[in-house]
């Protein structure tokens, strides 16, 4: 099933961002440290879009908190013109061993183009939970799922909910709220990608 989310890049400290969520009625009710491991059989990826490239990977997510978790994932992503992913349908299921699926993406071509890691903490308040997202070499985001009450909506409408949500915040937020976290560290250390 297709969902629509936002990320945002936040020019604040945590502990800064912490004070205006609990001023805000948000509480934390998680902490999480996930670190995500993107693969390709692609090979080369400088050049490439992030669409080419995020639809030619898997990814190994393991999830460490209260009660761990190792997925294997697939994103399928829909990107419009402007590239703002406007949608996404996350495919996944659960890993027993990580690094024994690792060792066969390697033995089956794939190689591992970009690791992030990033602490996610947890804020609600009546319907919304975001993910205050700690990314290392990276910097600050927030990421804010559709919820129920968005059901039946077309994705620029959820998109636009989701938008005033957070600039709601009165946080100092980025322009861009489709950033593409593996993106921009590849970016970072000079991958040569396309937006």
């Amino acid at each position: 099933m297709s969902e629509t989310e936002v990320t945002v890049e936040v020019f604040e400290d945590l502990d800064s961002i912490r004070r205006a969520l609990l001023s805000k009625g948000f509480a934390m009710t998680g902490r999480y440290l996930i670190r995500d491991r993107y693969y390709t059989g692609l090979g080369d990826v400088s050049g490439l879009t992030y669409g080419e490239l995020i639809g030619n990977s898997f990814l190994i997510r393991c999830i460490d908190g209260p009660a761990p978790v190792k997925l294997l994932m697939f994103k399928k992503k829909e990107i419009d013109a402007s590239g703002v992913v406007v949608s996404e349908e996350k495919v996944k299921t659960v890993l027993e061993d990580p690094e024994t699926a690792a060792k066969i993406f390697g033995l089956a071509g794939l190689n591992q183009y970009c690791e992030i890691r990033n602490m996610s903490y947890i804020y609600e308040k009546a319907n919304v939970a975001l993910a205050v997202q700690d990314v290392e070499g990276l910097g600050i985001f927030i990421e804010l799922e559709e919820d129920n009450t968005m059901k039946g909506l077309e994705s620029r409408e959820k998109l636009s909910r989701l938008t005033a949500v957070l600039k709601g915040l009165g946080l100092k937020l980025g322009s861009d709220f489709s950033c593409k976290k593996v993106l921009m560290l590849l970016k970072k250390n000079n991958a040569g990608l396309k937006d």
